[in-house]
Protein backbone atom coordinates (compact mmCIF):
# COMPACT_ATOMS: atom_id res chain seq x y z
CA UNK A 1 0.00 0.00 0.00
CA UNK A 2 1.14 3.48 -0.68
CA UNK A 3 1.56 6.10 2.04
CA UNK A 4 -1.50 8.20 1.02
CA UNK A 5 -3.80 5.18 1.13
CA UNK A 6 -2.63 4.26 4.65
CA UNK A 7 -3.15 7.85 5.86
CA UNK A 8 -6.65 7.84 4.32
CA UNK A 9 -7.59 4.59 6.06
CA UNK A 10 -6.30 5.84 9.42
CA UNK A 11 -8.24 9.11 8.98
CA UNK A 12 -11.47 7.24 8.26
CA UNK A 13 -11.00 4.98 11.29
CA UNK A 14 -10.38 8.00 13.54
CA UNK A 15 -13.40 9.79 12.09
CA UNK A 16 -15.75 6.86 12.67
CA UNK A 17 -14.54 6.16 16.18
CA UNK A 18 -14.92 9.81 17.20
CA UNK A 19 -18.46 10.01 15.72
CA UNK A 20 -19.65 7.39 18.19
CA UNK A 21 -18.67 9.59 21.13
CA UNK A 22 -21.48 11.66 22.58
CA UNK A 23 -22.29 13.62 25.68
CA UNK A 24 -25.32 12.69 27.76
CA UNK A 25 -26.23 16.33 28.11
CA UNK A 26 -25.44 19.23 25.82
CA UNK A 27 -26.22 22.87 26.46
CA UNK A 28 -24.76 25.05 23.70
CA UNK A 29 -25.38 28.17 25.78
CA UNK A 30 -24.01 26.95 29.13
CA UNK A 31 -21.69 29.26 31.01
CA UNK A 32 -19.27 27.54 33.36
CA UNK A 33 -18.85 28.56 36.99
CA UNK A 34 -22.42 29.83 37.60
CA UNK A 35 -23.80 26.91 39.63
CA UNK A 36 -25.37 29.19 42.29
CA UNK A 37 -27.01 31.32 39.63
CA UNK A 38 -28.22 28.24 37.72
CA UNK A 39 -29.91 26.79 40.82
CA UNK A 40 -32.08 29.90 41.19
CA UNK A 41 -33.38 30.01 37.61
CA UNK A 42 -36.79 28.78 36.64
CA UNK A 43 -37.04 26.08 34.02
CA UNK A 44 -39.35 23.38 32.76
CA UNK A 45 -38.74 19.98 31.19
CA UNK A 46 -40.58 18.41 28.27
CA UNK A 47 -40.40 14.69 27.50
CA UNK A 48 -39.29 13.65 24.06
CA UNK A 49 -39.49 10.39 22.17
CA UNK A 50 -36.93 9.10 19.71
CA UNK A 51 -37.99 7.92 16.28
CA UNK A 52 -36.47 4.87 14.61
CA UNK A 53 -34.01 7.21 12.90
CA UNK A 54 -33.09 8.79 16.28
CA UNK A 55 -34.93 12.08 15.74
CA UNK A 56 -36.49 13.66 18.81
CA UNK A 57 -40.23 14.35 18.85
CA UNK A 58 -42.21 16.53 21.24
CA UNK A 59 -46.00 16.35 21.57
CA UNK A 60 -47.61 19.66 20.58
CA UNK A 61 -51.15 20.94 20.15
CA UNK A 62 -51.84 23.32 17.30
CA UNK A 63 -54.48 26.00 17.81
CA UNK A 64 -55.60 24.36 21.03
CA UNK A 65 -57.12 21.19 19.65
CA UNK A 66 -55.07 18.93 17.43
CA UNK A 67 -52.16 16.99 18.95
CA UNK A 68 -49.11 15.86 17.01
CA UNK A 69 -45.69 14.40 17.74
CA UNK A 70 -43.55 17.08 16.13
CA UNK A 71 -39.90 16.69 15.26
CA UNK A 72 -37.71 18.94 17.41
CA UNK A 73 -35.61 20.37 14.58
CA UNK A 74 -32.96 22.87 15.64
CA UNK A 75 -31.93 23.24 12.00
CA UNK A 76 -35.37 24.48 10.95
CA UNK A 77 -35.94 28.22 11.26
CA UNK A 78 -39.73 28.13 11.40
CA UNK A 79 -42.46 25.53 11.57
CA UNK A 80 -43.59 23.06 8.96
CA UNK A 81 -46.87 21.13 8.60
CA UNK A 82 -48.00 18.77 5.86
CA UNK A 83 -51.12 19.11 3.75
CA UNK A 84 -52.79 16.45 5.94
CA UNK A 85 -52.34 18.44 9.18
CA UNK A 86 -53.42 21.56 7.33
CA UNK A 87 -56.66 19.90 6.16
CA UNK A 88 -57.31 18.62 9.68
CA UNK A 89 -56.93 22.16 11.02
CA UNK A 90 -59.34 23.46 8.36
CA UNK A 91 -61.91 20.73 9.11
CA UNK A 92 -61.76 21.46 12.83
CA UNK A 93 -62.25 25.16 12.15
CA UNK A 94 -59.04 26.07 13.96
CA UNK A 95 -57.46 27.63 10.87
CA UNK A 96 -59.23 29.80 8.31
CA UNK A 97 -58.45 31.84 5.23
CA UNK A 98 -57.86 34.79 7.60
CA UNK A 99 -54.75 32.95 8.83
CA UNK A 100 -53.20 32.96 5.35
CA UNK A 101 -49.98 34.99 5.34
CA UNK A 102 -48.63 34.50 1.83
CA UNK A 103 -46.16 32.30 0.01
CA UNK A 104 -42.61 31.42 0.91
CA UNK A 105 -39.80 30.12 -1.22
CA UNK A 106 -38.12 27.33 0.71
CA UNK A 107 -34.66 25.96 0.01
CA UNK A 108 -34.54 22.24 0.65
CA UNK A 109 -31.45 20.17 1.45
CA UNK A 110 -30.54 19.48 -2.19
CA UNK A 111 -30.61 23.21 -3.03
CA UNK A 112 -33.94 23.12 -4.85
CA UNK A 113 -36.24 26.07 -4.17
CA UNK A 114 -39.96 25.36 -3.82
CA UNK A 115 -42.84 27.76 -3.18
CA UNK A 116 -45.29 26.90 -0.36
CA UNK A 117 -48.19 28.72 1.32
CA UNK A 118 -47.71 30.07 4.85
CA UNK A 119 -50.36 30.25 7.56
CA UNK A 120 -50.44 31.70 11.06
CA UNK A 121 -50.71 29.09 13.80
CA UNK A 122 -52.27 31.08 16.62
CA UNK A 123 -51.13 28.71 19.37
CA UNK A 124 -48.53 26.00 19.72
CA UNK A 125 -48.94 24.29 23.11
CA UNK A 126 -46.34 22.08 24.76
CA UNK A 127 -47.01 20.30 28.05
CA UNK A 128 -44.16 19.96 30.53
CA UNK A 129 -43.48 17.02 32.87
CA UNK A 130 -45.56 18.69 35.61
CA UNK A 131 -48.66 18.97 33.43
CA UNK A 132 -48.36 22.70 32.79
CA UNK A 133 -48.97 23.92 29.25
CA UNK A 134 -46.56 26.40 27.68
CA UNK A 135 -48.01 28.40 24.81
CA UNK A 136 -46.23 30.10 21.93
CA UNK A 137 -48.46 32.39 19.92
CA UNK A 138 -48.55 33.48 16.29
CA UNK A 139 -46.07 31.14 14.65
CA UNK A 140 -45.76 31.13 10.89
CA UNK A 141 -46.08 27.61 9.52
CA UNK A 142 -45.14 26.57 6.03
CA UNK A 143 -47.58 24.06 4.52
CA UNK A 144 -46.00 21.49 2.23
CA UNK A 145 -47.81 19.22 -0.21
CA UNK A 146 -46.17 16.02 1.01
CA UNK A 147 -48.97 14.27 2.97
CA UNK A 148 -46.57 12.04 4.93
CA UNK A 149 -44.21 14.81 6.07
CA UNK A 150 -43.84 15.17 9.81
CA UNK A 151 -44.71 18.32 11.73
CA UNK A 152 -41.48 20.18 12.42
CA UNK A 153 -40.97 22.71 15.16
CA UNK A 154 -37.91 24.83 14.63
CA UNK A 155 -36.33 27.95 16.05
CA UNK A 156 -39.54 30.00 15.86
CA UNK A 157 -41.10 27.73 18.50
CA UNK A 158 -37.98 26.54 20.33
CA UNK A 159 -36.56 30.03 20.91
CA UNK A 160 -39.91 31.24 22.22
CA UNK A 161 -40.13 28.37 24.71
CA UNK A 162 -36.63 29.03 26.05
CA UNK A 163 -35.91 32.25 27.92
CA UNK A 164 -32.17 31.70 27.75
CA UNK A 165 -31.33 28.22 26.54
CA UNK A 166 -32.39 24.63 26.22
CA UNK A 167 -30.61 21.42 27.12
CA UNK A 168 -31.23 18.01 25.61
CA UNK A 169 -30.74 15.30 28.26
CA UNK A 170 -30.26 12.01 26.44
CA UNK A 171 -30.35 9.89 29.61
CA UNK A 172 -33.67 11.25 30.88
CA UNK A 173 -35.22 11.81 27.42
CA UNK A 174 -36.18 15.38 28.31
CA UNK A 175 -35.53 18.81 26.90
CA UNK A 176 -34.97 21.38 29.61
CA UNK A 177 -35.98 24.92 28.73
CA UNK A 178 -34.31 27.62 30.86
Amino acid sequence: MDKNRIISIISVVILFTSCGTRKDEYDPYALSGNSNEDAQKSYFEVDFKKTESNLKTVHVKLNGTNGYDAIFDTGCSGMLISSVEFLTLIKSGTITENDYIGKATISIADGTEVEHPMYNIREVRVMDKNGKEHVVRDITATVIKNPVAEVLIGAAVIDNLANKSYTVDLKKDVIRFD
